[in-house]
């Protein structure tokens, strides 16, 4: 590279004399000059597009180069790189995940796809190890909602809310015990209970067995007073329990407070997240639990954001909500907390991926609530399909300034979604058991893209 460049150098320096009429010798004094042939004229030009051809050739072996994608690894390239979480940061999220349970409903969703590589994340340790790592490599589309109108951050803490969760406890508490008591009287000893048949007449009190026996051995076993039968008392017997009041440890499920931070903004209007979701069919497996990690890791970093608004559709062959009703809108912290559950709850089931009626519908909802409100508005928009965008789809984008966070969870390109788009995430996030939690990455060149591997 630099030497390309001390090369285009000099070859400028000949073009700028070449102007002048001649080259100056360096044996002569600045006012004598020597005619150049055609040769020599032509030399500064073959010069310079030697030094680019070279240049040229660097950067396109630099590219072939670059390593192969490994599991679990992320490689983000944007306009301005965000700075990475604190530990704490990340483990105050981490936790927050756990109270809400979280980690337990994202492997409960792996499980009802019922595949192989949904499976992998079946298991509550793997499903939080998804989530860490979203966290930890803090991408574009993780804390978008916290730049609010006027470019001004949240306050600090103003006041808590909570969220109810059922939780499993362990309490000591008060229990009645019933417990024989002490007067009560057993029956009688065996031996006292039988007593020898006085006759013919009582055999038929006595055992089925004695009773089959045939007549001649009956008459027999009676007369030497073989043939037992019961005792039969007039007196009922009783056992009298007696209550008993015993404190014991016991698990149970109770409501418990989650209390969430919240923040204020001092600037106008407020933040406007729009999520659209692809629920084709194609997205079942392991893309559905990773489409719903990155939904469920950005809500979750920004509930407690006042001014933030979420609004949300699934898009596929048709939108759900349809097109002539509203997107499901969510503003207060329960409302936020309810809408997750109901993204949590997507079949996906649809049979086509229409990216550009969803960009366009959503453009619509934003341009419709911009008429009565400031709202600096975002898109996040997670999906697996190639498409090619049309012209009236861009020119609608431009036309609100609405900044486009696209999410692939397939690692293929789609160039002309990445064009339109603020920031273009493509995860790679593999299901190799085999591959360390903390595995460590070689050195890499920075290469300035917008197009990010997740």
């Amino acid at each position: 590279m630099r030497l390309c460049i001390i090369l285009s150098l000099h070859c400028w320096n000949c073009v700028l004399s070449h102007f002048k009429g001649g080259y100056m010798s360096k044996n002569r004094t600045p006012t004598s000059f020597q005619p150049l042939s055609l040769r020599d004229r032509l030399k500064p030009y073959w010069e310079v597009l030697k030094a680019w051809l070279i240049l040229l050739s660097e950067m396109f072996s630099a590219k072939q180069k670059r390593r192969q994608l490994r599991p679990w690894h992320i490689r983000i390239g944007k306009q301005s790189q965000p700075a990475k979480l604190s530990p704490s940061d990340i483990d105050k999220l981490l936790q927050r995940h756990r109270d809400l349970q979280d980690v337990g409903k994202l492997a409960t969703v792996a499980a009802n796809f019922r595949l192989p590589e949904s499976d992998f994340f079946t298991n509550k340790n793997q499903a939080e190890r998804l989530m860490r790592y979203l966290l930890e490599q803090n991408p574009p589309w993780l804390h978008i909602s916290k730049v609010l109108a006027g470019g001004e951050q949240g306050n600090t803490s103003q006041g808590q809310e909570v969220l109810m969760r059922e939780q499993t406890m362990r309490e000591v508490q008060q229990v009645t015990l019933f417990v024989p008591g002490e007067t009560w009287r057993d029956l009688p000893l065996s031996s006292l209970t039988m007593r020898p048949a006085k006759g013919i007449y009582e055999v038929w009190q006595g055992r089925m067995l004695d009773q089959v026996l045939p007549p001649e051995v009956l008459v027999d076993r009676c007369s030497k007073g073989e043939i037992l039968i019961p005792i039969r008392h007039n007196v009922k017997q009783r056992l009298d329990f007696e209550r008993i009041e015993r404190p014991m440890t016991l698990e149970v499920r109770k409501p418990v407070a989650i209390p969430i931070d919240m923040e204020g903004s001092d600037g106008k209007g407020g933040q406007l997240l729009y999520i659209l979701l692809d629920y084709s069919a194609s997205m079942q497996g392991k893309s559905a639990v990773l489409a719903l990690a990155v939904i469920m890791a950005t809500l979750r970093a920004n509930m407690g954001q006042r001014e933030t608004r979420y609004l949300f559709r699934r898009f596929a062959e048709e939108m759900v909500p349809a097109i002539v009703k509203p997107p499901l809108q969510a503003s207060s912290l329960a409302e936020k907390d309810t809408l997750l559950d109901t993204i949590l709850a997507t079949n996906f089931n649809g049979t086509a991926t229409g990216i550009n009626d969803a960009i366009k519908v959503a453009v619509q909802d934003i341009e419709h609530l911009r008429q009565h409100e400031n709202l600096e508005a975002s898109i996040l928009l997670v999906t697996d399909g190639i498409a090619h965008i049309l012209e009236s789809t861009e020119l609608s984008v431009r036309k609100e300034r609405v900044k486009i966070h696209t999410v692939m969870v397939q690692p293929q390109p789609n160039s002309e979604l990445a064009d339109l788009s603020e920031s273009f995430s493509v995860l790679d996030i593999g299901i190799d058991t085999s591959l360390p939690k903390e595995a460590p990455l070689p050195p890499e060149t920075p290469q300035p893209k917008r197009a990010y591997h997740i």
